[in-house]
């Protein structure tokens, strides 16, 4: 150990250091610690070799190869406190974001671990909620003590594509798979389709969220929102053709920004007439999906959607997916992408009779068959989508640090 930190005071410098840096290591003694961490490391799409056997000495001896990763789990138990606290030091100074685990439940351990510049102690045993709490947390932008929620629009480019299908496995998974406190709102008051597909009854939360915007707050939501599994809560509605719902853009953006406040993650499902009538509400979005089916009448409007969308807000991440993909396509996908002038970020294959089975039951496809190609395709995108950092490094980087 004191080696390592030795070469780390004598100068020595990574170049490139965050564009290199491991997203996450852990470096556990104990079979249900390196469980629960290799759960974790999975959900995110983390490597397995991510995980690995030993401690806090055994991470320090690496620091003479790269810098360390951006989040890390270390064991430091049986470890004199002296020595912990020099190990932990050089850790967080050089950047990295750390989880100790340990065995001593005792206050003033637990503080001099902190003043290391540790993120969070735990005593063990630990299993995957504990670690998965935190690390929504540092996964988040800003100080890792205060996250900040992301809001997601998915819309169509054009009618049945599948929208809504895609808008609730995404939720499901950021909620029950990455542990994010998750939102799913249906903005289609009229004729949105969330509560249906979940087998859930409708409320007017979202009706009376448009009607009185200054009552939403954490109790409103509470009252007004159907919590489906551990972490994840529906806003749905379903008025009346003949009733009219005045919605505003203050409305719409007070709306989207007290979602931002509350959860995590917010998933709308939003009708693609507002991009022309709600046009405010695009500029809260951190992330777009357009849903397309690889048609000429998909690629038209898709492209008219694009191009507007990047006018109602320049910094918005706008991501093109085809869903519903058949054997034979009207339009290959490379001409797709030619005709877009952007890559497709995913392409779902047509699966109607699984998506009949989940329809049937009530639950989203990730419940029903979790071990689906569309769920582990979803289940990507959801782990970008989320923030949760990935593997930057280019490739060959520990080869070209030998030969220098």
């Amino acid at each position: 150990m004191a080696q390592a930190a030795a070469a780390v005071k004598s100068g020595m410098k990574f170049d490139d250091e965050e564009a290199n840096r491991e997203p996450f290591a852990a470096y556990v003694a104990d079979a249900a610690s390196q469980a629960a961490a290799q759960s974790v490391a999975e959900l995110r799409g983390w490597p397995a070799s991510s995980v690995r056997k030993g401690g806090l000495p055994a991470a320090l001896r690496l620091l003479g190869i790269a810098p360390p990763p951006r989040m890390m789990i270390i064991d430091i138990e049986g470890l004199p406190i002296e020595e912990v606290e020099q190990g932990l030091v050089e850790l967080t100074r050089l950047g990295s974001m750390v989880i100790a685990l340990g065995a001593v439940n005792d206050v003033s351990y637990f503080r001099r671990i902190m003043r290391a510049g540790v993120r969070d102690y735990l005593v063990k045993p630990v299993d995957t909620d504990m670690l998965s709490e935190i690390f929504v947390r540092l996964e988040q932008p800003g100080d890792g003590t205060q996250a900040l929620g992301r809001v997601i629009g998915v819309l169509g480019a054009r009618g049945g594509v599948g929208v809504t299908t895609l808008a609730i496995n995404l939720a499901w998974i950021m909620a029950e798979k990455l542990g994010r406190r998750t939102a799913l709102v249906d903005m289609d008051i009229y004729a949105g389709n969330i509560a249906l597909s979940l087998d859930i009854e409708p409320t007017r939360g979202l009706r009376e969220a448009f009607d009185d915007p200054e009552r939403v707050d954490e109790v409103f939501l509470q009252n007004a929102m159907h919590q489906f599994g551990k972490g994840l809560h529906v806003l749905a509605t379903e008025e009346g053709f003949d009733d009219t719902v005045r919605m505003t853009d203050d409305k719409v953006l007070m709306l989207a920004d007290t979602m931002r406040s509350n959860f995590d993650m917010s998933v709308l499902d939003v009708p693609r007439h507002f991009v022309v009538r709600e046009p405010q509400l695009f500029t809260r979005f951190d992330d777009v999906l357009i849903v397309a089916e690889l048609t000429l009448e998909s690629l038209r409007d898709a492209n008219r959607m694009l191009r507007l969308l990047k006018t109602r807000n320049r910094n918005i991440k706008v991501h093109i997916v085809a869903n519903r993909v058949v054997a034979k396509p009207d339009i290959a996908i490379r001409e797709f992408e030619a005709g877009t002038e952007a890559k497709l970020r995913c392409a779902f294959s047509f699966d109607a009779k699984a998506i009949g089975r989940s329809a049937v039951k009530g639950k989203p496809l990730a419940v029903t068959e979790p071990a689906h190609k569309l769920v582990q395709d979803l289940h990507g995108l959801c782990i970008e989508l989320a923030g949760v950092p990935g593997d930057s490094r280019p490739k060959g980087f520990f080869r070209r640090r030998k030969k220098r």
